[in-house]
């Protein structure tokens, strides 16, 4: 293995063990998780940009332990910051203990991930990808009954994703070739294993119930990096098992571009700040999901250039948008406000994510559209089935503009305006290694933006001019800010539409009277029928004033609640099983024996 590499795991596995100290040597993190991302940063690009393939750091490798170690190099210093810094857990432990438990068990998980990406198809393999989860798993659960739901989704899909694999992995260890129905077979489990981790629709309902109730730091590792891991695994199924059936790429295309438009009309419905930027991954990772499909079926050089480069563009703004996260004093929208005030770095960071985020050239966000542009435009013509890809072009049309209103709406509700509570009128920005950490991440993004041809040089990508597209951009800004600068400046009150009358009490405007995140977006989502918005009146008393209240529906989540409440009932009838007799437990388990059987001896 590389050198750097082992080096890499070593700090990683160091850190671990520090943790076991009392106090918990957090003031390792920065040193350890990020230093041990500086290394994989270093021997991930060699491989990639070098295009070797000795195993197992080959150029595809090299691509996603450098993603991996960028997001490290990020977060290693933050974390020091967030554990140090923040309240006690909710669940009784104490800040101490959590502590200790995050800096020992976020390592390994951080090494497990890496260690996905350079073993083998095989129980190796098997064995890393499940430890990855269960670490996940309990990262997410330290964090008390609050996370418990998120927790429970997430080990769920976790089982759904390990169970496809298993049966791919166990067929594809056979000594005898595949053929016909078993290589159809194969796929599926790896398209049912993979998807779910990469949160391909409709299986993505688990994402936004696990990332936003997990700790800033982490869910810029599971959003940025682990749900990466599920497209590692569908790129590489093309070695593993051979090329892809037409079926997968249309199945990836059509649910991918469903999904995107689906998650960002969720999204715009969420109240949560860090539930919008959970439902913006799942409509990253399906747009991503739709470029590999489109790849598959046409193998166009656009679509793989829109693959790899989004990953990379991903990881680092949905990172630096969660980190921001992390210096929020509460996460509903309706309760924020005026934060750039109060958080003028954490603004800054955030506001150069968002504007990456929402496909606004010429950050990395923009590329990838163009991309796609690009390849679905080059669909065949004619009457053939391909040709149906050219409607690719109006379904990423309808995701970007509807990703530039999402990020309008999230960034504009939360640093904007006036402080909607009195917990957001007294946030305070993170110190300064929480500020390293985002700084880190937000110059890397900065650097890709501009120069993307670094890092797509291996694939030869034609580009716009993008260095010149930002020069000129930046002296238009310029030049606007100057001429309204030499402008006479005058300061006005709000407008109040003549409601305010001095002297009547309860007609001042209050901060209260911003636009709500639901009422911001209600318009818009009356579009889309499969989100049902409901009012609800109450009263706190006979003679108080009415309130008016949004509630969301959404027909996945109730479809996703029947089928528990069958697979709840279903299980207490299986229960039934359990009776106590062992000589059924033993028929069982024999009839399980020569079913297993049978698939590997076919």
């Amino acid at each position: 293995m590389n050198l750097l590499i082992t080096i890499a795991l070593s700090l990683l596995g160091l850190q671990s063990l520090l943790a076991l100290l009392r106090p918990p040597a957090t003031g390792f993190l920065p040193l350890c998780l990020g230093g041990s991302g500086l290394l994989l940063v270093v021997a991930g690009l060699e491989a990639w940009l070098t295009g070797t393939q000795r195993a197992p750091l080959d150029a595809t490798a090299g691509f996603y332990v450098a993603l991996l170690g960028a997001l490290y190099l990020g977060v290693g210093p933050y974390l020091r910051e967030y554990l140090s810094h923040h309240e006690p857990l909710r669940a009784g432990l104490g800040q101490p203990d959590r502590a200790k438990l995050v800096a020992c068990l976020l390592p390994l998980f951080a090494a497990a991930m890496v260690g996905v990406v350079l073993s083998p198809p095989g129980y190796t393999f098997l064995f890393l990808w499940e430890g990855m989860a269960l670490l996940g798993y309990l990262l997410i659960a330290v964090e008390g009954p609050a996370a418990l739901a998120g927790s429970r989704a997430f080990f769920l899909a976790s089982r759904l994703s390990g169970a496809g694999l298993f049966l791919a992995l166990i067929l594809l260890t056979r000594k005898e070739p595949l053929s016909g129905g078993l290589e159809n077979l194969v796929w599926a489990g790896l398209v049912l294993g993979f998807g779910t981790k990469a949160a391909l629709f409709p299986l993505s309902t688990w994402l936004p119930k696990a990332h936003p109730v997990a700790m800033s730091p982490l869910s810029a590792l599971l959003s940025g990096g682990m749900v990466k891991l599920g497209l590692y695994g569908l790129y590489r199924a093309q070695a593993w098992v051979g090329p892809a059936p037409g079926w997968v790429g249309w199945l990836l295309v059509g649910l991918g571009l469903a999904g995107a438009v689906y998650a960002l009309v969720r999204g715009l419905a969420e109240e949560d700040y860090k539930g919008v930027l959970a439902y913006s991954s799942v409509e990253n990772l399906n747009l991503l999901l739709a470029a590999l499909g489109a790849y598959f079926l046409l193998k166009s050089p656009f679509f793989l250039l829109a693959f790899f480069f989004h990953q990379a563009a991903h990881a680092l703004f949905k990172g630096l948008l969660f980190l921001g996260s992390g210096a929020l004093p509460v996460r509903e929208l309706s309760r924020l406000g005026g934060l750039h005030r109060l958080l003028p770095r954490t603004a800054a960071w955030s506001f150069l994510a968002a504007l990456a985020a929402a496909g606004l050239p010429p950050l990395a966000g923009f590329l990838f559209e163009w991309y796609l542009y690009q390849g679905f435009l080059a669909a065949p013509k004619g009457t053939g089935a391909l040709s149906l890809l050219v409607l690719g072009v109006g379904a990423v049309a309808l995701v970007g503009a509807l990703a530039a209103v999402s990020y309008v709406r999230l960034f504009g509700l939360a640093f904007l305006g006036q402080p909607r509570s009195p917990e957001a009128g007294e946030a305070h920005e993170l110190g300064i290694f929480g500020q390293l950490g985002m700084g880190i991440l937000a110059g890397l993004l900065t650097g890709l933006s501009l120069f993307p041809a670094a890092l797509l040089r291996p694939l030869e990508p034609p580009l716009y001019p993008v260095l010149p597209l930002f020069l000129a951009l930046l002296g238009l800004g310029g030049g606007l800010v100057y001429l309204l600068g030499r402008k006479p400046q005058r300061a006005y009150d709000t407008w109040d539409c003549g409601f305010n009358q001095p002297g009547l009490a309860g007609s001042a405007l209050t901060p209260q009277m911003q636009p709500h995140a639901l009422g911001y977006s209600e318009q818009l989502l009356r579009l889309f029928p499969f989100v049902e918005l409901n009012l609800r009146l109450s009263r706190g008393g006979l003679l108080d004033p009415p309130r008016v209240r949004l509630e969301v529906g959404d027909w996945l989540l109730a479809l996703e609640t029947r089928l528990a409440r069958g697979y709840t009932a279903l299980a207490h009838r299986v229960q039934h099983l359990q009776s106590g007799s062992l000589h059924l437990y033993l028929l069982l388990q024999f009839l399980t024996l020569l079913f297993v059987l049978g698939v590997v001896w076919r």
